[in-house]
């Protein structure tokens, strides 16, 4: 075996060894086993040649047990304060020293501040939410104020000073001061700013506080043990001025603008009060550049609120993004302060009291993988930097907008969240990287619940993954709202691994609403699915 064959499979070794010490332990299982490449340095070692700098983070990574992990031959993105910035951190946290810190303090703000399997670049920065989890499975946000590069944040309160610093292991970005993890939820920030009182009152009043409060979700496998799923919100909060301006001073002033009877039940999804404040939320996690996120060539896009059959529209300003602009009268709401994060979500706030809007027909793209109870019960949901391929296979109790029937009943392995890595091609190529892959067996059927959908007429397009085979397999037939859009679509081809559209037809919807697709297997072969595209026709 030659020598660097050796160094590989001991790297893979060691690497695998970490992947389960990281999350569950403090200790340090690698202190002799420091990774170099030639002269260049691994990231502890990198920190620790640069003492001048970040000596005292590497006491914080001493402490934690985590230095010699952080010289292994892996992937990290590690975020880390210079001198000045732990100082104020042992400061503010009324610490003399960091010998005062316990290991698993030590070892949870390390883990904080890095990003495993993932070299996150300048490059890939937007204004929010860093795609990539940390190791304590929290989003990192990026902010970009006025200043230029000088002038780009992490988590609103530390500024980077220096970006890329390439280790052989990994990216270091370097930053001002300590992040302190965040513990705060979508409630919590309504709870601490006096300022939005009224509409945490609102929250309180219609029943959503438990949900906004609520960081994990216990709940069980289909063994009977127990699992945790997350779901994260994005909230767009109004403030009490803002109310104010609009002639509303208080909880009756809303009532009456709603035309609401005092008394009732705000509770009920069907109560004006409660659609309203339900409006303001959604059910995923959606920062300022996600909500950006618009399909090729299209400056504008309807969002699911969690109010039913409740769009609110996003469009591309001159100065920015926008939301519920009137066609007619060019009057649109404006962002007050954007991607304040929270630890189950983010929150935005918004220069106007948001009533409910009907926004005209957009182009929708239903990707059959965006759906919360999917991103909650996946931990590699929608990365772009895997280092290795990642599936999920969902059991019936795991997933509600999703149903299926399998042949046999007890068929296993039906359905499948797969993400891809980035050297696989046309499968990586795929919108966000991910789709959806079912074996339902013959006459077996999978059923997806829509997103809202303004009504008129749509051509419906459907885009998936054609993997090659030398038989026609995968045969399927598209059924929308009880009515067949497409009798046979073949999801194999003969030629090679590609990524095809197949136009379905002209479809009319006579009312704003969510609709339900059933997709039914012909041949019981494997059905892969990406999303379906409708386009407005005039």
């Amino acid at each position: 075996m030659n020598t660097k064959k050796q160094i590989w499979i001991w790297g893979l070794l060691i690497f695998l060894g970490w992947m389960l010490t990281l999350v569950s332990s403090c200790k340090d299982a690698f202190e002799n086993n420091t990774y170099t490449a030639y002269e260049e340095t691994p990231i502890a070692l990198y920190l620790k040649n640069n003492e001048d700098k970040y000596s005292l983070w590497v006491e914080v990574l001493q402490k934690a047990n985590l230095y010699n992990t952080l010289n292994l031959d892996a992937i990290y993105t590690h975020f880390v304060p210079v001198n000045e910035g732990v100082e104020r951190y042992l400061k503010a946290t009324n610490l003399g020293a960091i010998s005062e810190m316990s290991e698993e303090q030590a070892a949870y703000l390390v883990r904080y501040h890095l990003i495993p399997n993932a070299k996150v670049e300048f490059a890939q920065f937007q204004s929010g939410a860093i795609n990539e989890l940390n190791a304590t499975d929290d989003n990192l946000f990026v902010d970009f104020r006025n200043g230029g590069l000088e002038a780009v944040y992490l988590n609103g309160v530390s500024r980077f000073n220096s970006y890329d610093i390439k280790a052989t292991n990994g990216i270091i970005h370097s930053i001002d001061d300590v992040l302190v993890p965040l513990v705060e939820t979508v409630y919590d920030r309504l709870q601490a700013k006096q300022h939005w009182s009224l509409f945490k009152e609102l929250v309180d009043l219609t029943g959503y506080k438990e949900r906004l409060e609520t960081v994990y979700t216990e709940t069980t496998d289909p063994l009977g043990n127990p699992i945790q799923q997350r779901f994260k919100y994005t909230a767009f909060v109004v403030s009490n001025e803002t109310y104010t301006k609009a002639g509303i001073h208080g909880i009756q002033d809303l009532l009456e603008r709603l035309e609401v009877s005092a008394g009732s039940d705000y509770t009920n999804p069907d109560n004006p009060l409660n659609k309203y404040v339900s409006y303001h939320l959604l059910d995923q996690q959606r920062s300022y550049a996600d909500l950006g996120k618009f399909s090729e060539n299209g400056t504008k896009m309807n969002l699911q609120t969690m109010a039913p059959n409740e769009l609110l529209k996003v469009s591309e300003s001159g100065a920015g993004l926008v939301l519920n602009e009137d066609v007619e009268t060019g009057e649109s709401i404006a962002f007050v302060e954007m991607n304040i994060a929270c630890k189950n979500g983010v929150v935005h706030e918004v220069n106007n009291w948001m009533p409910l809007f009907s926004p005209e027909q957009v182009q929708v793209i239903w990707e059959l993988t965006d759906y919360p109870d999917i991103e909650a019960n996946v931990s590699q949901y929608r990365n772009s930097n895997l280092g290795s391929q990642y599936n999920k296979t969902f059991t019936a109790n795991e997933l509600t907008n999703i149903t299926w029937s399998a042949r046999p009943e007890y068929k296993p392995n039906v359905v499948t969240y797969r993400n891809n890595r980035p050297s696989e091609g046309n499968w990586y190529a795929l919108l966000n990287h991910d789709h959806l892959r079912a074996e339902l067996g013959e006459s077996g059927w999978i059923e997806f619940k829509s997103p809202t959908i303004v009504k008129g007429r749509y051509k419906v397009s459907f885009v998936w993954p054609s993997p090659k085979h030398s038989a026609h397999t995968g045969i399927c037939a598209f059924i929308l709202d009880n009515e067949i859009i497409h009798a046979r679509l073949v999801i194999s081809n003969s030629r090679e691994e590609r990524n095809l559209t197949q136009a379905m037809g002209t479809v009319e919807f006579t009312e704003t609403a969510d609709h339900t697709l059933r997709i039914l297997s012909l041949d019981g072969r494997l059905i892969t699915m990406d999303y379906l595209q409708f386009d407005p026709v005039e």
